[in-house]
């Protein structure tokens, strides 16, 4: 009984202390978990390889900014947990833009190679949606403490990759979708706004202006 007491006890003290990764993660994970349940009952409507091929993108460029606003919310707010989030969030969303790749291969693509070449060479938007993930697949890699161990300061510099990844996807998204233009612009509109937040003039003045409402 002592024993399930004290595990007991120290699950609820770690959920106290990580409930932002624990919330993280469920986010992160639901809309994967929708879309099994979707094909498990057959609901992904009349088109469900287009419907997740959507979804898994989508997702997957909103866990990409988010994880690339975890450090400004940061910066605006003083809550230091945020930059936690950043690996987590990061790592699922080359997750899902990868599973977003897969589904073009597997059902598109049907893994015909010369296909999916002449798509990358016809296409804008497949070009700079692959060169975005081709970008994020060494942060993905070496987001471990241990290579961030091996690569010293190189790892900072080879994680600023994010910065031309995160733009190249939202431009992907921008030329995929001819008719409606509103969603890949608010994107822009976020990215944008989260990558002049993290300028150190603009990081130094916001700091200033917490502090100076805090006193």
């Amino acid at each position: 009984m002592a024993t399930l007491d004290s595990r007991s006890s120290g699950s609820a003290a770690w959920l106290r202390q990580s409930w932002h990764r624990a919330l993280a993660h469920a986010l992160a994970l639901a809309p994967l978990a929708g879309l099994a349940i979707g094909y498990l009952r057959d609901d992904l409507t009349v088109n469900p390889v287009r419907f997740a091929t959507l979804r898994t993108g989508t997702v997957g460029l909103l866990l990409l900014v988010a994880a690339l606003a975890c450090t400004p919310i940061g910066t605006l707010t003083g809550w230091r947990q945020a930059a936690q989030l950043r690996r987590p969030l990061g790592l699922y969303a080359f997750a899902y833009i990868a599973l977003h790749l897969l589904i073009y291969a597997l059902f598109d693509g049907e893994l015909d190679m010369e296909l999916i070449l002449r798509d990358l060479q016809e296409r804008r938007a497949m070009a700079v949606g692959m060169a975005g993930f081709l970008l994020l697949a060494p942060l993905a890699i070496t987001s471990t403490a241990g290579w961030q161990r091996r690569l010293g300061k190189r790892w900072r510099t080879l994680h600023w990759l994010i910065y031309l990844a995160a733009p190249l996807s939202v431009l992907h998204f921008y030329w995929l979708d001819r008719d409606i233009k509103t969603a890949p612009l608010r994107y822009a509109v976020a990215v944008a706004v989260l990558l002049a937040l993290r300028l150190r003039p603009v990081r130094r003045a916001i700091v200033r202006l917490r502090q100076r409402a805090a006193a």
